[in-house]
C-alpha cells in the first residue's frame, strides 16, 4: 500500500547533500506504488523535488508520469477522490493513494516503460533531487553571539574528535556471510566443449572464452555464457564482490541413454545458441510449429516433405525449430526432443502456453490444472452422490409416514400360536412313528 512505500523513495535522502539525487524505480506501473508513493513522500520532505528525465536515454520509448488516476477497492469499486470513499472501505484505502496536489510537484517528471512499446518489461523511474538551501544571511552577527558560536563549535569538535578516536580503536568483526560457489570460466579447450561443438555443429565464433560453471566437478551440471566485461569484474574482484548469479544458462548435463551428447540445449538461452547453431537448426513453417506444439509427441512423418527429409536421419538428442517472425508474430526458438520416428518439445508448460498464445491457438491445461479439474469432477461426483442417497432416505421416511398404521389383532395371536402348538405335535408324532419303524425293521 501507499502508506508503506512512501518511506522507501527518500529512505536513502537523510545521506544526500545538497544537490544530491535519487533514482528511484519499481518493476511495477500501478500508480499507488509509484506516483502515490513519491507524491506522499514529496509532500512529507519538502526539501526535495522532482527533476526532468526527458533528456536521458533518449532513445528509450517512454511515456511521463501520471497526474491522475482511479483507487480500486479490493471489491471492485472504484474512486475518484477520498471523499467519495465509504466508510467500511477506508480501512484498506488511504487519503494518500489518491492525485491530491499531483500538478505543484511534477509528476509529469517522471518517466513510465510499458512492455508492448519495445518488447520489455515495465518500469517507472524517476529523479528526486535534494535542494539547495538559501544562502546564509550576510549580516555580522554580535560579538557576543559571535563568542558563543565559537564555543559551540569547538565543544562540538572536540567531541567529534574523542569519537573518532573511540572508533578507530574499536575492532570490528567482518561478517562474509554465505559463500556462493565460484565462477570458474572455461577455455576453448576444455573437454565439456569437445563433444557439444561436434553434436550442435556450433561455430568457431561461438564465445567460448565467457563461458562458465560454478562447480570444480569434472561434470559440470550447467554450462553458462555471460559477457567479457562481468568476466573481468568477477576474475578481479572474486573477494571483493558478493556475485549471487548471472549469465544466462545455454546447457545442463544429461543422461547417455537421453542422447550421444552429455549436455542437452536448454529452451532459456535456445535463441542465443541458435545464432551459432549448423545442422541442428532447422527452420520449420507455421503448421510444422503447431504440430510440435500439441500435447502429445508428434510422427515424423507427419511433418512437411521438406523438413521431413532433413529431420529423419538426425541422431537421437535435442534440436532447434526455428519459426521466422512474420507481422505480429516474433521469432520463436523451441527446444525439440528428437527420437528416431518422432519429436516432441523439451520445453515448459507455460512456454509451450506462451507459444500457442502468440500463434493464435487455445493454451492447454497443465497437469497442475488437469489435476485440479480431477479434483472438481470427483468432488461433484460425490456431493452428487450423497444428494442421492439423502433424497431416497427422506422419500423412504415420507412412504413410511403416509402407509397406515395396522394393530395387531389379538385373537389373530391366539390363533396364530395354537397353529404352532399343532404343527409341533404333528412333527413330534412323525418322528416316533420313524423311530418305531426302524426297531421294527
Amino acid at each position: 500500500s501507499s502508506g508503506i512505500n512512501a518511506e522507501w523513495p527518500l529512505r536513502p535522502g537523510d545521506m544526500l547533500a545538497e544537490g544530491g539525487r535519487i533514482v528511484y524505480s519499481t518493476c511495477s506501473l500501478n500508480p499507488i506504488e509509484n506516483e502515490a508513493s513519491i507524491l506522499s513522500a514529496l509532500k512529507n520532505r519538502p526539501e526535495f523535488r522532482l527533476l526532468p528525465t526527458s533528456g536521458y536515454l533518449p532513445e528509450l520509448k517512454r511515456e511521463p508520469g501520471l497526474t491522475s488516476w482511479k483507487v480500486m477497492h479490493s471489491s471492485g469499486t472504484w474512486y475518484d477522490k477520498f471523499d467519495d470513499v465509504e466508510e467500511k472501505h477506508r480501512k484498506s484505502v488511504s487519503p494518500t493513494m489518491f492525485p491530491d496536489e499531483a500538478a505543484e510537484h511534477n509528476l509529469q517528471y517522471c518517466m513510465r516503460v510499458y512492455p508492448h512499446q519495445q518488447n520489455t518489461g515495465g518500469f517507472f523511474i524517476c529523479i528526486i533531487e535534494r535542494k539547495e538551501s538559501e544562502k546564509a544571511s550576510p549580516l555580522v552577527p554580535e560579538v557576543e553571539e559571535a563568542e558563543e558560536n565559537v564555543e559551540e563549535k569547538t565543544e562540538e569538535t572536540n567531541l567529534h574528535k574523542n569519537t573518532n578516536t573511540l572508533v578507530d580503536k574499536m575492532k570490528w568483526k567482518t561478517y562474509h556471510g554465505y559463500r556462493e560457489d565460484p565462477f570458474i570460466f572455461l577455455k576453448r579447450d576444455a573437454e565439456c566443449f569437445k563433444n557439444l561443438t561436434e553434436f550442435y555443429d556450433i561455430s568457431d565464433s561461438f564465445p567460448y572464452d565467457t563461458m562458465f560453471v560454478r562447480s570444480v566437478e569434472t561434470k559440470q551440471r550447467n554450462l553458462s555464457v555471460s559477457c567479457a566485461r562481468i568476466r573481468d569484474i568477477i576474475e578481479q574482484n572474486e573477494r571483493k564482490i558478493k556475485v549471487i548469479n548471472c549469465g544466462l544458462r545455454l546447457f545442463s548435463y544429461c543422461k547417455e541413454n537421453f542422447s550421444s551428447c552429455c549436455y542437452r540445449l536448454l529452451q532459456e538461452g535456445a535463441h542465443f545458441t541458435a545464432g551459432f547453431m549448423g545442422k541442428k537448426l532447422f527452420e520449420v513453417s507455421v503448421a510444422d510449429m503447431v504440430k510440435v506444439l500439441a500435447a502429445e509427441s508428434c510422427p515424423k512423418e507427419s511433418m512437411e516433405a521438406a523438413l521431413y527429409e532433413k529431420i529423419k536421419d538426425v541422431p537421437q538428442g535435442i534440436i532447434v525449430f526455428h519459426l521466422k517472425a512474420a507481422g505480429t508474430v516474433p521469432d520463436i526458438f523451441a527446444c525439440v526432443y528428437n527420437t528416431e520416428n518422432n519429436v516432441k518439445t523439451y520445453i515448459t508448460e507455460d512456454e509451450k502456453n506462451h507459444f500457442r498464445l502468440i500463434l493464435g491457438l487455445e493454451p492447454l491445461l497443465t497437469k497442475r490444472e488437469l489435476k485440479k479439474q480431477k479434483a472438481i469432477e470427483h468432488h461433484r461426483e460425490k456431493r452428487q452422490a450423497t444428494a442421492e442417497r439423502v433424497a431416497a432416505e427422506q422419500e423412504e421416511i415420507a412412504r413410511k409416514k403416509l402407509e397406515p398404521e395396522v394393530k395387531p389383532d389379538p385373537d389373530d395371536s391366539d390363533s396364530h400360536q395354537q397353529n404352532n402348538e399343532s404343527d409341533k405335535d404333528v412333527e413330534s408324532e412323525e418322528i416316533k412313528s420313524e423311530m418305531v419303524d426302524e426297531v421294527q425293521n
